[in-house]
């Protein structure tokens, strides 16, 4: 390939999309909207794996875009693949697991803009837009054996070709992140 060409165009946010990152695999593509949501996503199919919502209850389509405080910033993928960032503008970083709808924790942050998760995961960083920097500290885990497999198969495989695969569907369901 001699140029870049746009593959598909992937539609289900209800305003702008800010910011998206693909999973270190690349299985998964999450991406930030002042929608209010973070979707996770399976870039190779255009399926929503996870709507991680910043408002509850959320909002209809059509006041997604208002000025609700809870406009989504950025959003970064942990290097383990399983632990999502996301800053939103109701002053809070919220910190996901890919398993869960709900976040896992919670952190002020004011004026909050971008994050991003340092290459050994040990730390996340966020700027804001008064010019500072924040860093936190994550949790260690070690990912499963389970987990790293998939990862590795992902690395080399797109959902199509995985599904290709003569395994169990149970097998072909944990490998394409319909079930975790």
């Amino acid at each position: 390939m001699n140029k870049y060409a746009m593959i598909h165009k992937l539609e289900g946010h209800n305003n702008d999309v800010v910011s998206c990152e693909f999973s270190p695999d690349g299985a998964l593509l999450a991406t930030a909207s002042y929608d209010t949501r973070v979707i996770v996503w399976d870039p190779y199919t255009a399926t929503v794996l996870l709507d991680l919502g910043h408002l509850f209850p959320p909002p209809s389509p059509i006041f997604a875009g208002g000025a609700n405080d809870r406009w989504v910033r950025s959003v970064a993928f942990s290097h383990d693949g399983l632990h999502i960032a996301s800053i939103a503008d109701d002053k809070k970083l919220r910190f996901w697991r890919i398993d869960c709808s709900c976040p896992v924790e919670v952190a002020h942050l004011s004026n909050g803009l971008c994050c991003a998760f340092s290459t050994d995961g040990r730390v996340l960083a966020a700027g804001t837009r008064d010019g500072s920097i924040f860093f936190w500290d994550t949790p260690r885990n070690v990912s499963s054996l389970q987990h790293l497999c998939r990862m590795s198969i992902r690395r080399l495989m797109s959902t199509n070709q995985v599904k290709k695969l003569p395994i169990p569907v149970k097998i072909l369901e944990y490998l394409t992140y319909q079930i975790f």
